[in-house]
């Protein structure tokens, strides 16, 4: 993977096919599980499909099935059925999935620095709209 630079210039409106390719990316990494599962499998070992839902908070059996069927898809994901009693499935990441490390990586290091100490304050704000007049108001109330 290439380390230079992509010019500004070049990811201005003109420029098609960067911006397909951005989007494509995006569709990839962009969907919430998908990082997730990947991250999970770059540990570099095969994982049934229980063995990630149980590693992955929060992700329900058919967002697992539908985002590995789809990381499958993108070429980014094998899946293998094990011919044992029960049968069983093992995913494991392709090398064009393993690649995706050193995209990843800086994902969670940014996020680190510049998201996790404001999920930590949205965690503790109450959920939904804020009203004139509350705590954590941005906006002036009307007069």
């Amino acid at each position: 993977m290439s380390t230079e630079r992509i010019p500004i210039s070049r990811l201005d409106g003109s420029h098609e096919r960067t911006q397909r390719l951005l989007i494509e990316v995006a569709d990839v990494l962009g969907h919430k599980w998908h990082p997730v599962i990947l991250t999970q499998l770059l540990s570099g070992e095969p994982h049934t499909f229980s063995e990630l839902g149980a590693a992955i908070d929060d992700v329900s059996n058919k967002m697992l099935s539908d985002s590995l069927s789809t990381l499958e898809e993108r070429g980014l994901v094998d899946r293998e059925v094990v011919s044992e009693k029960p049968v069983r499935v093992r995913y494991t990441l392709t090398r064009r999935g393993r690649e995706l490390e050193a995209v990843l990586d800086p994902m969670l290091r940014w996020g680190r620095e510049h998201l996790a100490a404001d999920a930590v304050d949205r965690s503790r704000e109450p959920a939904g709209p804020r009203l004139p007049g509350h705590p954590g108001e941005e906006g002036v109330a009307d007069e």
